[in-house]
């Protein structure tokens, strides 16, 4: 057989069994992915792109939209691969549609998973996206460079051929009434805990299952009796041992839409053994994890470096689907398998909590689960393919306009011109919230290129970052922004915190920039994520702040407006007088009454607080509190009533 230079019929031994597939021999990196249109760097083509699609001075005067606007989440695009903060592209395509016209330049410099790109592209603009993060570039490039469904379902399909004996290896278990080989769903995992009082082990998974009728209402338990000495006990207090493997669901001939499940026999805990004993052959990521506000649990925990994140037989699956990927011969139908593998994130980690109900979420951090599901990674990889899929099969196929993605940081914008930008969308760092570099460590450590942190906008103690210097990190971005945008031309930003602090640092960055507020909105996402839906502390609305590039390069002063104790009741007190039915949120999957909407009021407040140019000093926390005095002064039916609770 000849062998290629470039290429050459690979097998790779995994477990005794073999695959073949025509790869490349050297896998592909996300340098090797470079072009004119996307860098895992600063891309050098980007001043040229600008200058060669550079439009038209026209007569530009218009104000912005006044509506709040409304935008899914359950999407085909939204779904298709997970970010730590999304903006529906729906959302920003309205804002595009408003203050462009087709042709038009747009640019987001912190793109993230590169909505904005989707959202430009539909509406026929043309894109600038720029992200510091590797990983959220090379998300946003897969995102606009969509390939033909049918090839990449083939691809997918071609794949999981090639590694059905792979699977049976590692993740095969018997059906406990045919007796067949199958393999599993997903294996559940406990720890073993250590009583405070008695001082002996159980596994908290026989001791905390609350499981009921309705699977929504199923819950691990915070607090239980100790089995042996009948203490009672706190969860989060208790000493952790190991690992124990609890429960597998699988699917076979007694299996219709839920799986079945039992307790883990002989043959499975063999398995595990042998998946725990044998060398990974196949390159896969061993960085340690850096030191940092998220990532300190994991490391608490043993588990130090990203390899450690997995199980080793999951550690497996994905090294085999990686190296199929970045060795696939066509590069763009590469790409998109490695845009799947990524897709799958925490979900195939130790990091996925169990859940009664199924499926796992992918977290803004590195808490390590007291249960955790470790899933199927070739299943997984299944299920995401499909949901690439559906977003490939309902995107324009006529698109084709031009765009240029850049890995770099905002703060220096220099390869773009002065004056060329037509409209600005971005939804930048939100200061403590989400430490990016540190959440997409996992992904970058796969795709050997990480993100320089020194400009990344964040607060964050662990890199020495006060609100101070994410003020002035913002700020340094936000006059790049007004550099290259076009005279009188806008600025849209979203934006959410409970902080004040931060919000200030938002509002002086503006206006040190030379950009004003003229105004604002908000933004309802609708389905909210579990943390919005059930935390006292998160705030669950953004706001789209409108804000225009001023001539004198200092942002235009306000008329303020005093916002005093008893003026932030009485806005409370009119807002549920006038319409009490807004501000009700409903908790569709977790039993849990309904409540007065807080969240809702305090960015309808910001909102005020914003367009009025008054500095915003009152936190989420501050505002709650100033609401349950309202109630109880005012609303007693809303504080003690069967609808609603705070």
């Amino acid at each position: 057989m000849s062998i290629s230079t470039h290429r050459q019929l690979s097998l790779i031994k995994q477990s005794d069994e073999l695959y073949a597939l025509d790869l490349l021999v050297v896998p592909r990196s996300l340098n090797n992915l470079a072009s004119e249109r996307y860098s895992d760097g600063p891309n050098q083509f980007l001043r040229k792109f600008v200058e060669s699609n550079l439009t038209h001075d026209r007569e530009y005067e218009i104000t912005p939209p006044s509506a709040d606007i409304e935008a899914g989440k359950n999407t085909h695009v939204y779904d298709a691969h997970t970010y730590h903060t999304k903006v529906p592209p729906e959302a920003i395509a309205h804002l595009i549609n408003h203050y462009t016209e087709p042709g038009d330049l747009v640019l987001d410099p912190f793109c993230g998973s590169g909505m904005t790109g989707v959202a430009a592209l539909k509406c026929r603009r043309k894109a600038v996206l720029i992200d510091l993060s590797p990983a959220a570039t090379f998300i946003a490039a897969n995102f606009i460079t969509p390939i033909d469904t049918l090839s990449y379902q083939n691809v997918v399909e071609k794949t999981l051929s090639a590694i059905a004996d792979e699977e049976i290896n590692l993740y095969g278990t018997h059906c406990r009434v045919c007796r067949r080989l199958v393999p599993m769903e997903y294996m559940v995992w406990s720890y073993g805990l250590i009583c405070g009082f008695c001082q002996n082990e159980f596994v908290l998974w026989h001791v905390a299952r609350d499981e009921r009728e309705q699977v929504r209402e199923s819950k691990i338990k915070t607090q239980f009796d100790c089995p042996q000495c009948g203490k009672r006990l706190q969860k989060r207090k208790l000493k952790r041992t190991r690992l124990y493997p609890v429960q597998i669901g699988y699917r076979c001939c007694d299996s219709r839409l839920q799986e079945s499940k039992a307790d883990p026999d002989q043959y499975d805990l063999r398995l595990i053994g042998r998946s725990e004993e044998e060398e990974i052959r196949l390159w896969h990521p061993t960085d340690d994890l850096p030191e940092g506000v998220n990532t300190r649990q994991a490391i608490a925990h043993g588990l130090t470096s990203v390899d450690a994140l997995y199980t080793k037989r999951n550690l497996r699956a994905a090294a085999l689907l990686w190296d199929i990927a970045r060795k696939w011969k066509d590069e763009e139908e590469g790409s998109k398998l490695m845009f799947t593998v990524t897709s799958m994130y925490q979900r195939v980690t130790r990091l996925s909590e169990f859940r009664f109900w199924g499926g796992s979420g992918n977290m803004a951090n590195y808490n390590v689960p007291m249960i955790f599901n470790e899933q199927n990674v070739f299943k997984v990889f299944n299920r995401k393919a499909k949901t690439i899929r559906n977003y490939l099969a309902t995107y324009v196929r006529k698109i084709q306009m031009p765009f240029c993605l850049s890995t770099q940081s905002a703060t220096d914008l220099s390869l773009i011109p002065n004056d060329s930008i037509d409209y600005v969308f971005t939804d930048p760092p939100f200061g403590s919230n989400i430490n990016y570099s540190e959440m997409n460590f996992l992904w970058e450590a796969w795709l050997g290129t990480f993100t320089n942190s020194r400009d990344e906008a964040i607060i964050n103690r662990s890199q020495q970052k006060t609100i101070r210097h994410y003020q002035e990190l913002i700020t340094q971005a936000l006059s790049e922004i007004r550099r290259v945008l076009k005279p009188n031309r806008w600025l849209t930003l979203v934006f959410h915190n409970s902080s004040s602090e931060v919000w200030s640092a938002i509002q002086a960055a503006l206006s040190s920039a030379g950009f004003s507020i003229a105004q604002t909105q908000t933004l309802n996402k609708r389905h909210g994520t579990f943390k919005q839906f059930v935390s006292e502390n998160a705030v669950g609305y953004d706001l789209i702040l409108h804000c225009r590039k001023e001539s004198t390069g200092v942002g235009a002063s306000k008329q303020s407006q005093f916002f005093s104790r008893s003026a932030i009741r009485d806005f409370i007190r009119v807002k549920l007088q006038q319409s009490p039915d807004e501000f009700i949120v409903h908790y569709l999957h977790v039993k849990r009454p309904s409540e007065l909407d807080s969240r809702k009021l305090f960015s309808l407040w910001l909102k005020e607080r914003m367009e009025s140019g008054e500095k915003v000093d009152l936190d989420y926390e501050q505002f709650r509190s100033i609401i349950k005095q309202v109630i109880e002064a005012d609303f007693p039916g809303l504080a003690h009533g069967d609808r609603f609770c705070l």
